[in-house]
């Protein structure tokens, strides 16, 4: 029963996922009035401390507009791997399969990002190694969670439903969990819309790339 329900819920959401992203300004104003608003449950500062003081209780909504909701803050940068000092040697750990190292630099990096994708996925693989570890913060949850919330977005099928991302390197970890492995890249850019287009053989995954900001700003002029 609790799995039917639970269908049920991913369904009620990828309903209303994908009728905002049918049109790519009522995606953006509808992330936009969630994140800034402070009477919404969805305000960021909100769904901030429930990650830090309740991260038991984050669900797939939470994370998709703490995901999105990065576009509206003013210290996001779309090369946003840059800012992480640690970056270097958390790579390093995870391909030595130093999980202590792992769990203790991704840590560090989930602090500035909750929903830093690459320090997820190898923070929870690292955490569900220990067989005596207990994960208070829920990241293996969380990581979960977060990959549901970016793939209610699309099926990566076609330009039109193509995957939308923030962090440009969440393409390598979203194809990893598709089973999508290799691959020629492609970059392709219509009407101030960027996409990665990876093919293989004769399949073809679609991304968008939401890094262009004419968009987000665009957005200010059409909701007044």
């Amino acid at each position: 029963m609790r799995r039917f329900a639970f269908f049920l819920l991913l369904f009620f959401i990828a309903q209303v996922a994908l009728g905002q992203v049918n049109d790519i300004n009522s995606f953006y104003s509808g992330i936009k009035k969630s994140v800034t608003d402070s009477t919404s449950q969805y305000f960021y500062p909100l769904l901030l401390k429930k990650v830090k003081n309740t991260p038991e209780k984050i669900d797939v909504m939470d994370c998709y507009y703490l995901y999105y909701g990065k576009l509206f803050q003013p210290n996001h940068k779309w090369l946003s791997y840059m800012d992480y000092p640690e970056r270097r040697d958390f790579d390093i750990a995870a391909m030595k399969s130093n999980c202590g190292k792992v769990i203790q630099l991704g840590k560090i990096m989930l602090e500035k990002n909750p929903v830093y994708l690459t320090a997820l996925l190898h923070t929870a693989i690292c955490i569900d190694k220990q067989q005596n570890y207990i994960d208070k913060d829920f990241f293996s949850q969380r990581y979960h969670h977060l990959l549901t919330a970016i793939l209610i977005t699309g099926d990566g099928k076609t330009k039109e439903t193509a995957i939308k991302i923030v962090d440009i390197e969440d393409d390598y970890i979203i194809k990893g969990a598709l089973r999508f492995l290799g691959g020629t890249e492609e970059i392709y850019t219509e009407n101030s819309r960027a996409y990665s287009i990876w093919t293989k053989d004769k399949e073809k995954l679609f991304f968008e790339d939401l890094l262009n900001f004419d968009n987000t700003q665009n957005i200010d002029s059409q909701d007044e």
